[in-house]
């Protein structure tokens, strides 16, 4: 799903216009849309004004966060005027050693001699959640700023998001799960819990249509997530209410980790609210929108 949601997500970077692809890897006949890259207004004297003499290449991307490629093909446009364009295809699927959000393709090849009005394109890797859901164990995912104990929680909940049968420190009883403050909402058993299709809320939501699952976004993450204590404003508007039902509980909320969220589009959100014991009674899904 990942809520771009096995579709392109169209990155609105500063070099970035959206393409599309039918197939794993681009071929010269793909449909794309690009548009030239602005160049920001510089003074005759300034050195980085003046194109330079010596050819300029083409960055190495693969592996970089899509936010931080985009800006570095940016800085080129600003310092050369090329003209250049970027087209972004629909992700490469992949699994565990590759982060989600980053570039896994690109053309042309780092090194190649950039000439002037060349369209840079690029796609990102994104997890297919109905082939493959993880759990992934990266190394560099915990991204903080909260570690310790709660980092711990916070890292059992995605491998259960990854995979239910791994289970998580639920609270007994019921536990509800839904968007926001209680736009929309269900309390899942013990028994129901362990089933992905129950955790889907069918509703229209932050200009999208379902279904919507907080596991689904989790488990997409592939493991990379930003944790804070507390409620996570929805992005732009900043709101962070509690549903009434657990208004009080203390907040865990995992977000999209800012090196690859450009646009509120991109942002996601899903918090944990937890009981005196630390167990999870709740988890609250919330999505950004323009």
């Amino acid at each position: 799903m990942r809520l771009r949601w096995a579709t392109t997500v169209c990155t609105l970077l500063l070099l970035a216009s959206c393409g599309s692809s039918d197939s794993d890897t681009p071929s010269a006949g793909e449909p794309e849309s690009s548009a030239p890259t602005s160049t920001p207004a510089s003074s005759p004297e300034s050195p980085e004004a003046s194109p330079s003499a010596d050819p300029v290449l083409m960055p190495d991307l693969i592996g970089m966060p899509q936010t931080l490629a985009g800006r570095a093909l940016g800085r080129i446009e600003a310092r050369h005027d090329l003209g250049l364009s970027s087209a972004w295809g629909r992700p490469v699927t992949v699994r565990c050693g590759t982060r989600p959000e980053t570039v896994a393709f690109q053309h042309p090849d780092p090194g190649t001699p950039l000439r002037p009005g060349t369209t840079v394109r690029i796609r990102t890797a994104a997890l297919d959640l109905a082939r493959f859901r993880g759990p992934c164990e990266p190394v560099d995912g915990d991204l903080g700023p909260v570690t310790g104990p709660d980092a711990t929680l916070a890292r059992a909940f995605y491998r259960f998001a990854a995979d239910p049968t791994l289970g998580a420190p639920f609270a007994p009883g019921a536990v509800w799960t839904g968007i926001e403050d209680g736009l929309a909402g269900t309390n899942l058993d013990e028994a129901a819990r362990t089933d992905l299709s129950a955790w889907q809320l069918h509703t229209t939501y932050a200009e999208r249509g379902g279904p919507f699952s907080a596991l689904d976004v989790v488990a997409a993450s592939g493991g990379y997530y930003e944790l804070t204590r507390g409620v996570a404003g929805t992005c732009p508007a900043g709101e962070g209410e509690a549903p009434p039902e657990l208004a009080g509980l203390r907040a865990l909320s995992l977000t999209a980790p800012r090196d690859v969220t450009d646009s509120c589009m991109e942002w996601w959100g899903v918090t944990l609210f937890l009981d005196g014991e630390d167990h999870i009674r709740g988890i609250a899904l919330r999505l950004g929108s323009p």
